[in-house]
């Protein structure tokens, strides 16, 4: 007697399933389909900064390749279009007819096929309009040019703001740590690179700069809140936290503030190997992420970026994260924040009290302490859209500001301590944070934090710069 096998087909999820009812089985649907059997990467990695990533990376592709040439056939016969690779994450997204998802799901090694959503950015109140506008011929625009060396702010004569004062950061200057050789990564609406404060801390080369819409080739902000943002993570010392820290760029979000969630995967898969070339190190210290995914109510658990964030911590990297903005009621938790092992970052004021906007916990992923710091997020003075090279500021709110500050000082602690593991930093932030009223919320403490590593292991002065810095 033949024993028989059961081929157990993949799951398409219920948000691809009322997307499909909504707009009939032969709409074009954008979906993502993830396979089964990923990459071991806690077996690739150590989770120190400075551990070489070669190997994993090269799995990462090699898997992916491979169940992506499984299904090619079927992808060809079922006319999909815009094949991305999604090897981060074990994945690939694509457009197919709706019709042909259930053949796709039902394909050998696929785990799940969802929607392939989208998500809205956010906005200055200064928007200018878009560099090329649709339907209009691109403007040739000149590549900026990052200089080899930031100079040394005069921070003898800067003036920094209640925010930076209240996470003592001028200490931590005054000591001679202040970013330089560290590179930070924003994901974001974009950055303003003409801006004064940021003019100049670009890293510079193909390898610095990422639009998964192609709209811009060269840092550009349509929206203003990514400037915004790295002003508090760089900006010069009135503004800024780590004056002397460059940085590279994922422009989430398009002109028209949307990006879709295979966008985003991509932005992550990208901060892991900047340059396609995973014998080299590129890659970032530190990503600031002042987002959220927007629609989904607050106080929901969406999981979608938990495997991205996941292996960029144990490749070294660390990922902060906005709280939100759903407070002040408990159990207004937004994800990716919320999701385990993420850096999550509320907003207080400059009486040390939570903003009522902020996001409270607990956590709706694991039930934890929601957000695991606070930071300042209220009457922030930043960078704004400077239409050309115009000193322009403005005083903004929200967890989306407090998140860089914690970024920042990332960065200032990477450059004192670049051998410290990424648990080690958080740690050091978390541990050294002082409790906001009764607690258990925490404020973030630059100088403790450094106290704390400082007592923890020996101080490497003018050490190797961590993630070796790609001019």
């Amino acid at each position: 007697m033949l024993a028989t096998v059961q081929v157990l087909a993949g799951e398409v999820t219920p948000a691809l399933q009322r997307s499909m009812a909504h707009k009939g089985t032969h709409a074009d649907t954008a979906v993502i389909v993830r396979f089964t059997n990923p990459v071991d990467v806690q077996a690739l990695t150590t989770g120190e900064r400075l551990d070489r990533s070669e190997p994993l990376l090269l799995a990462l592709k090699e898997r992916a390749a491979r169940h992506r040439a499984a299904i090619t056939p079927t992808l060809q016969a079922q006319g999909a279009v815009k094949v991305r690779d999604l090897w981060l994450i074990n994945a690939v997204a694509l457009t197919v007819p709706a019709v042909a998802v259930k053949a796709l799901a039902a394909l050998d090694g696929v785990a799940t096929v969802d929607l392939d959503a989208f998500v809205q950015g956010g906005r200055s109140q200064r928007t200018p309009a878009p560099r090329n506008a649709p339907g209009e011929v691109r403007v040739a625009v000149v590549p900026p040019v990052a200089s080899k060396d930031i100079p040394t702010p005069d921070f003898k004569q800067a003036k920094p703001g209640w925010n930076l004062a209240s996470i003592h950061v001028p200490e931590l200057w005054a000591m001679g740590h202040t970013g330089k050789g560290v590179v930070v990564a924003t994901m974001d609406t974009g950055v303003d690179d003409e801006h004064p404060d940021l003019r100049g801390k670009w890293r510079g080369g193909a390898n610095s700069w990422f639009d998964p819409h192609g709209e811009e080739p060269y840092p550009y902000d349509a929206l203003g809140h990514g400037t915004q943002s790295l002003g508090v993570v760089l900006g010069n010392p009135d503004i800024g936290v780590a004056p002397q820290a460059r940085w590279i760029g994922v422009r989430l979000f398009d002109n028209n503030g949307r990006a879709s969630m295979s966008d985003i995967h991509r932005g992550f898969q990208w901060l892991l190997d900047p340059d396609g070339d995973p014998s080299t190190m590129d890659a970032p210290v530190v990503v600031n992420a002042s987002w959220a995914l927007t629609g989904r109510g607050s106080g929901s658990c969406i999981l979608e970026f938990d495997d991205d964030v996941r292996i960029l911590k144990r490749a070294g990297i660390v990922v902060v994260f906005a709280a939100g903005n759903d407070g002040p009621l408990p159990k207004t938790s937004n994800s990716p924040g919320n999701n385990p092992g993420v850096m999550s970052v509320g907003a207080v004021d400059r009486d040390m009290e939570i903003a009522r906007q902020t996001s409270r916990g607990p956590s709706s992923c694991d039930g934890k302490i929601f957000p695991k710091l606070l930071a300042p997020g209220v009457n922030i003075r930043t960078s704004d859209l400077s239409y050309g090279g115009v000193a322009s500021y403005t005083n903004v709110s929200g967890s989306s500001l407090a998140a860089p500050h914690v970024t920042g000082v990332l960065a200032l602690l990477s450059g004192a301590f670049p051998r410290a593991s990424v648990a080690q930093l958080e740690n050091a932030l978390t541990q050294s944070a002082v409790i906001v009223g009764d607690g258990p919320l925490v404020h973030l403490d630059a100088l403790a934090a450094f106290n704390l590593l400082r007592d923890k292991q020996e101080l490497v002065k003018n050490g190797p710069a961590p993630l070796a810095v790609a001019q």
